[in-house]
């Protein structure tokens, strides 16, 4: 629009008579000072020109340098128009009469650097009617009115705002006062960096989200579901009755967590980015609280023991992210302090070194998922008796003992723990799948004793165990397993004719980044008289698959062989009927002996259904 430089030009748009446009977009960009001097009244009077037709839906202005808004901005006749932003209009003092637009639904202002109150300009016509001002408005949003002093609630014998359900005002450092009174139909409230404005009394009966951030809270309200307080000082009560609370770097919490929380139906609480400077005396968590999380705290030592004194009846989900403490070991039965809690996670919780959750032998608990992960100065686990699905230990580089004694887990991860040794009761005898990845005092595979594990179906080996040249060793596995994968044995050389020979069940086979592996001894795979899926992926010096007895799996279905670039040979006999899909692919001396109808191995795999080499189907 700053190349708009008279009001003929402005006439030759012919905008009024524009009847099919929705939407319109009138910016002013790199405009100069001097040029304002010299045009202000001219940018004004180009602006008023420019009338839309009445059909007009949508209006953007931005960047308007003019003194006041045109005069049909705002008229009672764009009776189409449902959204309406103005931006960046810094050298207007007066907003339009914006509360007589009977169908707005969508408001946004901002950067207005010049208005300095808002009253009855703003509500128009309506002001002193009987109608409600903005009948149709339901999003009204202001920021960065960083001169902004007064609102002066000018909605007339009828109200303001009956339909309003999102309210954000942000960035306005000098608003003082009330906000309106009645917002029968507000669901959001977000206020940011406005710390003068208080607001006594809200009566807001639909409202489910409020945020504050940056604020001084002093106000009460009706029921709400969520509330979001951020860089709030010296929170000693709540402003709403929440159902989901988020408390982000806020002074003084302690309060908070001794008295003001336990009366109130809350579900869920996160605390975030918080110091606490003492123990707090008792912690008043309401009874109905079903998920707690606490991020990145620091002095968590000051809160943690505490809160695992509390009975907690119906919390299912807790979760502590990130913070620190100073030399904690927790302590607690399970039963007695969260009887239904079904997933816990810690990470990253720096300074913890001892966890130990008990319970009594035979009673079961709800707990389904335990979470440990990057706990860098964790050396102990205990988990007696505890009726879990899964467990997973990740990256906790101290680790050194974890004891599962008479547990009936079904899911154990281990990741990155290179210190960790079991306890010498081994592992939980119930364990269905099992997964060790870069464990590397794990190298005993004896001292994993799983071939008692009669109810273990997936195991995976990933890293560490440097020293294995040979896999699996014989009576390692049990026959109950389903799945297995070897992933990242650097020095394994070859797999075990005679470990395998128990694997009757596996039905699906994983090698992948197993560099030095090698096929040498005779139809290794042959005694795998279930499998359905083989893959092997990124072993760099496998040359030969001829010994490992390809043509014996007659129950094989897919055949997967990816990045082996010295691969060779594949058979020397006909590939079992059984199988339906073979993939070769970055095998380069393999795809030349596998060309279509040419290749001196095609005879052996041309009956397969589907083949994929090099990315190409036939």
């Amino acid at each position: 629009m700053e190349n708009v430089v008279g009001v003929e030009d402005a006439l030759q748009a012919n905008m009024k008579d524009k009847k099919y446009l929705d939407e319109l977009s009138l910016n002013w960009s790199h405009y100069r000072i001097g040029d304002y001097v010299r045009q202000s009244g001219a940018t004004d009077d180009i602006l008023n020109r420019l009338t839309p037709h009445p059909n007009l839906k949508k209006l953007s202005i931005g960047g308007y340098p003019g003194l006041t808004f045109p005069d049909w901005l705002g008229d009672e006749s764009f009776s189409n128009l449902v959204s309406l932003q103005l931006s960046n209009c810094g050298n207007c003092s007066t907003l339009p009469p914006l509360g007589q637009l009977a169908c707005l639904k969508r408001l946004e202002i901002s950067d207005m650097k010049g208005v300095v109150g808002v009253g009855s300009e703003f509500y128009g016509n309506s002001s002193s009617s009987h109608h409600p001002s903005f009948p149709s408005l339901q999003t009204l949003s202001f920021k960065k009115m960083y001169n902004w002093e007064k609102w002066l609630c000018c909605g007339g014998v009828c109200g303001e705002f009956p339909c309003l359900q999102e309210l954000s005002i942000r960035l306005c450092p000098k608003l003082t006062g009330e906000l309106p009174m009645h917002l029968s139909s507000l669901q959001e409230l977000n206020l940011e960096d406005c710390p003068q404005l208080l607001v006594p009394t809200l009566n807001v009966p639909a409202a489910r989200e409020l945020q504050l951030k940056r604020q001084t809270c002093g106000f009460t309200a009706s029921q709400t579901s969520e509330i979001e307080i951020s860089d709030v000082s010296q929170l000693k009560q709540l402003p709403v009755v929440p159902h989901y609370l988020y408390i982000r770097k806020c002074d003084s919490v302690e309060s908070l967590l001794e008295e003001e929380i336990l009366q109130i139906n809350m579900y869920s609480l996160e605390i975030c980015d918080c110091s606490f400077y003492r123990s707090p005396n008792k912690v008043g968590l309401p009874t109905t609280l079903k998920l707690l999380s606490i991020s990145d705290c620091t002095k968590l030592d000051l809160l943690l023991p505490e809160l695992f004194r509390c009975h907690h009846p119906v919390l299912e989900n807790l979760s502590i992210n990130g913070g620190t403490c100073d030399s904690l070991s927790l302590s607690f039965s399970i039963l007695d302090i969260f009887p239904r809690l079904t997933d816990f996670k810690i990470k990253d919780l720096k300074g913890i070194e001892e966890l130990c959750i008990s319970i009594s032998e035979g009673h079961p608990t709800s707990l389904r998922r335990l979470r440990i992960e990057g706990c860098l100065n964790l050396v102990y686990i205990q988990l007696p008796a505890l009726d879990s699905m899964c467990h997973q230990i990740y990256n906790c580089s101290k680790l050194r003992l974890l004891a599962h004694t008479h547990s009936s887990l079904q899911n154990l991860s281990l990741m990155t723990c290179p210190k960790l040794l079991l306890h010498r009761e081994g592992l939980p005898s119930n364990l269905r799948e099992l997964e060790i990845w870069g464990c590397n005092q794990l190298t005993s595979q004896v001292d994993w004793d799983l071939q008692r594990l009669t109810s273990l179906t997936h195991f995976t080996i990933e890293g560490g165990c440097e020293g294995v040249e040979l896999f699996p060793k014989e009576c390692l596995l049990p026959s109950s397993l389903t799945y297995l994968s070897i992933y990242n044995l650097p020095n394994l050389k070859s797999l075990d004719n005679k470990g395998l020979q128990q694997l009757t069940s596996l039905r699906e086979l994983w090698i992948q980044y197993c560099p030095e592996l090698q096929f040498s001894t005779g139809s290794v795979l042959q005694c795998l008289i279930s499998l359905k899926k083989l893959g092997i992926d990124s072993c760099g010096r496998l040359q030969s698959l001829t010994e490992a007895g390809l043509h014996h799996l007659t129950t094989l279905e897919t055949l997967h062989i990816d990045d082996c670039p010295k691969l060779q040979y594949l058979t020397k006999e006909r590939l079992p009927d059984s199988l339906l899909y073979l993939h070769i692919n970055e095998c380069p001396p393999l795809e030349q002996r596998l060309q279509f109808e040419k290749g001196q191995e095609w005879r052996y795999i041309s009956h397969i259904p589907k083949i994929t080499i090099g990315l190409e189907l036939f």
